[in-house]
């Protein structure tokens, strides 16, 4: 029987893995959190760990669905697929172990790039392509002894898609993903993980899926990446359905863009077809298209151009985002010296306002913490609390240090007459002496023009004129 997940925080660890932050919720399925595997001579690897937050009184389906799907997607391999590197429990909470992937989702990229005209074409028919590799990967997975078992993703979608800072597609969350197995994905129990835009007319219906369910969800998002335009978007979610198993073709791209390539747009065209036998049948088909018809974004070193519109379009968050784990590490490490291990709640409260600017849903707005600086005043702040005294005692004191101050005076005065305060209270050698004894408190203090003798590689003095002598 599912327990109660246990209350996750910064600081805390899930087996051999220390959480540093939430990077992302949503979909039903949990939370994303970043978290920091630590080794022998300092190694450590950045991770990202997903749990379960089952909503009650589902806890068994779909903690068993999690299973399910995870123990697939982890056998999948593939450079265009985020690894699944370990599935386990701690206290009631599932939690998997994914590669951790430093970049964003497509659809903030898309997001980012509206300002400046939307995702170039090149850009968005390479990503894709990228995409389609990974599907095909999915598709053609075998188990353990060989046999063909097919992974359908069934939930393709540019917030499914990862994109590396430096250019690299990932597809991650193959939440609601069977291995070969025919379910209504728009089922009650499926409700909260569907994805209504991306959703193929089978979906929509309950009918079979298959790869095919896939490619039509690619189109979807080749169509929106290089039109600027969703191809079925509706007033709400009812219209979207609708427009999706509708008899109705989809507007051309070249409709919308005189200048659209007629050859992309046929690629595209065919992924959307309603009927999924006139669909291309195979990733890797559909991807071949797209290198023949636009070789230019699959070209040898087309990669540096990938980084370089990443970093325009989006570097400044993975900065962000770099900055605030550098500081998350921080603060679990000094945490971690404490009494009994563990982040305190102070630095756990102060990390909650780390938030990366993701897209991910966040309970607190407090600005992040400033970078830790060295300082003393940790060591003054005891020191000048101690030398202050109450405000009813400051005015006594006062005329007491000044009735001291005077008497020391007089006294001095009054054993050489001749002799000012200054050089009485200078050595002999005139100079200050830096280091007085403790009798030493009862001296006045230098005034500001008080001169100090030169160092040694300075012109000695002038000696004093002697005295005339009349004979």
């Amino acid at each position: 029987m599912f327990r109660e997940p246990i209350r996750l925080h910064t600081g805390q660890k899930l087996g051999r893995y220390e959480l540093l932050m939430p990077v992302a919720r949503g979909g039903g399925l949990g939370q994303v959190w970043v978290a920091r595997l630590r080794g022998a001579r300092g190694f450590h690897k950045l991770v990202a760990i997903k749990t379960l937050l089952p909503a009650p009184g589902d806890a068994q389906v779909m903690e068993q669905r999690l299973l399910d799907d995870l123990r697939v997607a982890a056998l999948i391999q593939h450079s265009n697929v985020a690894q699944t590197l370990e599935l386990d429990e701690q206290r009631g909470t599932l939690y998997a172990v994914m590669e951790w992937v430093d970049g964003e989702p497509l659809s903030d990229v898309i997001e980012s790039a509206e300002l400046a005209g939307g995702v170039p074409l090149l850009v968005a028919v390479n990503l894709i392509g990228q995409t389609l590799r990974g599907l095909q990967a999915a598709h053609e997975h075998c188990d353990e002894a060989g046999v063909r078992r097919p992974v359908v993703h069934r939930n393709v979608s540019p917030e499914n898609i990862l994109v590396s800072y430096s250019g690299i597609a990932k597809l991650v969350d193959f939440g609601i993903t069977r291995a070969k197995r025919q379910d209504r994905t728009l089922g009650p129990a499926n409700r909260i993980e569907r994805n209504l835009g991306y959703a193929a007319p089978e979906q929509v219906v309950g009918g079979l899926v298959d790869q095919r369910t896939d490619l039509f969800a690619v189109g979807v998002t080749l169509y929106t990446l290089t039109t600027g335009r969703h191809p079925f978007q509706g007033v709400d979610s009812a219209a979207t359905l609708r427009n999706i198993v509708s008899d109705e073709p989809v507007v051309r791209p070249s409709v919308l863009k005189t200048s659209y390539s007629r050859t992309l747009e046929a690629v595209v065209m065919k992924a959307l077809e309603k009927d999924r036998d006139r669909r291309w049948p195979t990733a890797e088909e559909m991807r071949l298209a797209l290198e023949r018809g636009v070789p230019q974004a699959f070209e040898l070193g087309f990669e540096a151009q990938l980084r370089t519109f990443m970093a325009d379009c989006v570097g400044d968050r993975g900065l962000r985002k770099r900055e605030a784990i550098r500081r998350a590490e921080i603060v679990v490490d000094a945490g971690a010296g404490e009494p009994g291990g563990g982040t305190s709640s102070s630095s756990v409260r102060s990390l909650r306002a780390i938030a990366v600017d993701t897209g991910v849903e966040r309970s607190e707005s407090i600005p992040a913490p400033a970078p830790p600086r060295l300082s003393l005043m940790p060591t003054l702040r005891p020191l000048l609390a101690r030398s202050v005294p109450p405000p009813h005692l400051r005015k006594p004191l006062l005329f007491a240090t000044f009735a001291v101050a005077a008497a020391v005076l007089g006294l001095i005065w009054s054993r050489d007459p001749g002799t000012t305060p200054q050089a009485a209270s200078a050595p002999a050698t005139g100079m200050v002496d830096l280091n007085p004894p403790r009798s030493a408190a009862a001296r006045p203090v230098l005034a500001p023009s008080a001169q100090i003798a030169p160092s040694a590689s300075a012109a000695p003095p002038a000696p004093s004129k002697p005295a005339r002598h009349e004979h």
